[in-house]
């Protein structure tokens, strides 16, 4: 999102710590990267934010296999532990009087149950929790006026919002001269399988395909290989939530070895490709504009207008 003609003039001048990546870059892109004094350890853009104190971390081996990351939160959860960490102190002394974080997964990012300690001995009772869970594209779009309305900044969310607007309606005019529209499979973590939910549909809709998986809005859950087999889909997108390509790459052996893997269609004519899901397609925000123009640059490479193979996506076949 460019933020070059976003208004500057904002009056606000309290304390904002966000937990939540696209929180923090809508924050930013609202003219408020100033007044943000705290982040979560998933918060890594625009860079201007890096040195601001992280009061987070994660409770599980985040370098792991998505095997064994799968289990560490399974073990959490049925033993009702957090997977994250606040540092209460550090957060105490920032002060916020704006604490925005989701309530739509307690697995992908902090949640309000991670701040029950902070809030039994926070001295500022006005400390407001603001909720930002977007299930689809209009929701997103809905909490980030909402953020502008909460930060005295509405002008500035009604730029942006219009700026999404505009694009998603330039897409759908693009998409009516398609004469084809392919099947996608996009598969949201490996072991075990996980097709993408929520705004993904959505999103892939948007870049002029169609979601062999889930329905717009819905939840991402597992799915077995099967399915997929069955569906045989024209392009296998391959996006895990929090990894980016690399360590999506270290991941590829479950699918690579399944002996029915090499008969998949987009196996054969080399439609395989790995995308950043952590910085793009993972997070409910901003985000959602280029990772519609990833996918669009995925399928119809010959008209691109983009520039984003290498950086965030790469075809396996080229690897």
């Amino acid at each position: 999102m460019n933020t070059k003609d976003i208004l500057q003039n904002v009056n606000f001048s309290g304390n904002i710590v966000s937990l939540l990546a696209s929180t923090t870059e809508i924050i930013c892109a609202l003219g408020l990267k100033n007044n943000l004094v705290g982040i979560s350890h998933e918060c890594d853009n625009p860079k201007e934010i890096l040195n601001l104190p992280i009061v987070s971390s994660p409770n599980i081996d985040i370098k792991a296999s998505s095997k064994e990351i799968d289990s560490s939160v399974m073990n959490s959860l049925s033993n009702n532990l957090s997977i994250y960490n606040i540092n209460n102190e550090l957060l105490k002394s920032l002060k916020p009087d704006f604490i925005f974080l989701q309530d739509h997964c307690n697995v992908c990012a902090i949640s309000p149950e991670d701040l029950e300690i902070f809030f039994q001995d926070i001295t500022n009772k006005n400390c407001k929790i603001i909720r930002f869970s977007p299930n689809t594209i209009d929701e997103m779009i809905s909490g980030i006026y909402n953020i502008g309305k909460e930060l005295n900044c509405e002008n500035n969310a009604h730029i942006i919002i219009n700026n999404i607007k505009n694009k998603l309606r330039s897409y759908k005019n693009q998409n009516l001269k398609l004469t084809k529209k392919y099947n996608v499979a996009f598969i949201e973590w490996i072991e075990p399988l996980f097709y993408g939910g929520n705004w993904i549909p959505e999103i892939i809709e948007y870049a002029g395909a169609k979601s062999i998986f889930g329905n717009i809005g819905e939840h991402s859950t597992t799915i077995g290989f099967e399915k997929i087999k069955q569906n045989n889909p024209d392009f296998i997108l391959i996006s895990p939530c929090g990894f980016d390509i690399k360590k999506t790459l270290s991941e590829l052996n479950p699918l690579l070895n399944h002996p029915d893997w090499k008969t998949l269609k987009a196996v054969k004519n080399n439609k395989i490709f790995i995308l950043d899901g952590n910085k793009y397609f993972n997070r409910s925000g901003l985000s959602i504009i280029p990772s519609i123009e990833i996918i669009k640059e995925i399928i119809y490479t010959k008209n691109s207008v983009y520039n984003f193979e290498n950086s965030c996506w790469v075809n396996l076949n080229n690897i």
